[in-house]
């Protein structure tokens, strides 16, 4: 007699999660618009189709509701890209790989930028991290710099990478990615581009491994031959929507570093 019971709770376990995932995934998007201070619990609810009971009953209040929505995006990251870093694969195909999935990731999330420029902003003008991205980075980011400080330095150690300081890399590599993101109103307007177009991402992802390939490797003919190799992959899926009516040019042609 117990049987037929199981499907209306297993049917109640599979909406609630959906449920909560829906309210997760609108409050990254109104969080990463409106910022924490801006940002309306009402409208995520409305958003995701629940009421604001429903809401507050999975989350609190607006704070742990942030805190959940950074845990969810941030951590995403962590999973696509440490396992890759922990791999047997070389150093310098980690280094690279790490670029592009990093970029990949930002290009399917980009929310995840958008966060991350506000969570910086904020520290600068408080003078501090906030409680919930100093959390972040201590459970995401410091095992990710880990590993990839360890590829850097098997690398040098191998003498596949020149010596160089292996955080400032990592730092650059980041810096590089997330900054293409924040800096796109400036491009559609300086350079008359649509930086999300599918041809521009992959003149980013071309250039920055050359770069990448040309300044950190011992060898500079292997180091860019790597690199075009890891670019040349096939295309990054595109979430980004577009809004320019210049989507399908991207004016910078790749700048090649002879080998």
């Amino acid at each position: 007699m117990a049987a037929p019971k199981s499907k209306p709770l297993a049917s109640r376990a599979r909406n609630a999660t959906a449920s909560r995932s829906a309210i997760l995934d609108h409050a990254i998007a109104e969080f990463a618009k409106q910022g924490i201070a801006g940002a309306r619990t009402a409208a995520i609810a409305d958003a995701a189709g629940v009421n604001k009971a429903l809401l507050y009953y999975y989350f609190k209040n607006k704070e742990s509701l942030y805190s959940a929505a950074l845990r969810e995006v941030f951590s995403g990251l962590v999973e696509d890209a440490l396992p890759m870093l922990q791999s047997e694969l070389s150093p310098g195909e980690k280094v690279l790989r790490f670029a592009r999935v990093h970029f990949e990731y930002l290009v399917n999330h980009p929310d995840y930028p958008r966060l991350i420029h506000q969570e910086l902003s904020r520290a600068c003008i408080t003078g501090e991290p906030s409680s919930d991205f100093r959390a972040i980075s201590a459970s995401h980011f410091v095992p990710l710099q880990r590993a990839g400080l360890k590829a850097v330095q098997d690398g040098i150690a191998s003498g596949e990478f020149r010596k160089i300081e292996g955080a400032s890399v990592l730092t650059n590599i980041v810096g590089m990615n997330v900054f293409y993101f924040v800096s796109a109103p400036i491009a559609r307007i300086v350079r008359g581009i649509d930086p999300f177009s599918p041809v521009c991402i992959r003149d980013h992802v071309a250039t920055a491994l050359d770069f990448i390939g040309a300044s950190l490797f011992n060898d500079r003919k292997h180091g860019i031959a790597l690199a075009r190799k890891i670019a040349a992959a096939p295309a990054l899926p595109r979430k980004q929507p577009s809004s320019s009516k210049n989507s399908k040019v991207c004016s910078n042609k790749n700048v090649r570093f002879r080998s």
